[in-house]
């Protein structure tokens, strides 16, 4: 039952996952407009799913007129097919989950550092940002090719 459920969900994912493709140069955050949390503006299909994660926003920036909040989780759950994680608020309270089906190179920040999400462990903390207009994350505020799908919670 397991593996079914897995390639049901895997199956729906794959076309989330093959966006458009762009390379981009990394981004100095220090030079992007901050913007405010609440003038954050998420897709229907996001707040539908994820209705309690804008509350989670750490920080907002602008990036050539596509806004991204910042959030930050905590590995809940480590698999090589995907990695479930509890999105924290400021006050470091689980918020809600959810999960990433990342590239099998794809990494994140962890402390200021990059890591493969394949070697994750449970309980690390992670940083990362959700553009308002997709249903993707990335490990910066801006349009990439390595950008992770966000799968429903497990």
């Amino acid at each position: 039952m397991y593996k079914t459920r897995l390639m049901i969900l895997a199956a729906l994912a794959l076309p989330m996952s093959i966006g458009t493709v762009y390379a981009a140069e990394p981004v100095d955050l220090n030079t992007l407009p901050k913007v405010e949390c609440s003038e954050l503006s998420f897709g229907r299909a996001f707040l539908d799913k994820y209705p309690r994660a804008p509350a989670a926003c750490q920080e907002a920036r602008d990036n050539k007129g596509d806004r991204y909040g910042k959030f930050e989780g905590k590995v809940y759950l480590a698999s090589p097919e995907f990695i479930t994680v509890s999105l924290l608020n400021v006050a470091g309270d689980v918020v809600t989950t959810f999960s990433f089906k990342p590239g099998p190179n794809a990494h994140v920040n962890i402390g200021g550092k990059d890591k493969k999400f394949k070697d994750l462990a449970v309980g690390e903390k992670l940083t990362f940002w959700v553009s308002e207009k997709r249903m993707t994350a990335e490990a910066q505020p801006r349009s990439t090719s390595e950008s992770w799908t966000v799968l429903p919670p497990k």
